[in-house]
């Protein structure tokens, strides 16, 4: 099974191969959606790839599914870089052991 590592969290967890990163980090207590005030936890899409707030930086990218028709067009949008690395914790399937760094800064 593959071994995800959320690096804010210095916290390693085993999924499923194919698992759903999204899930992984949601079922592990992992926060993906921190913008002020906790607003993109009431306005995120639930995992539809729509609102663009679960972005998350993996590394290797070999180690996860390719980008989704979704994030294509965020980088044609320029939402995000087209660094093969960061994506949509929502539309990613872990293939492989992988580091995952998300936009939270990490609690206390």
């Amino acid at each position: 099974m593959p071994k995800v590592t959320f690096v804010n969290e210095n916290r390693t967890v085993e999924v499923e191969r194919g698992a759903s990163l999204r899930y992984a980090a949601l079922e592990n207590d992992v926060p993906l959606y921190c913008m002020w005030f906790g607003l993109s936890k009431l306005a995120n899409c639930h995992g539809n790839g729509l609102c663009w707030t679960d972005r998350v930086k993996v590394t290797p990218a070999a180690s996860v599914s390719p980008r989704t028709v979704l994030e294509k067009a965020m980088v044609q949008f320029g939402q995000i870089r087209k660094d093969p690395t960061v994506r949509l914790a929502c539309q990613i399937q872990v293939l492989d052991d992988c580091q995952v760094t998300t936009r939270c800064q990490p609690r206390p």
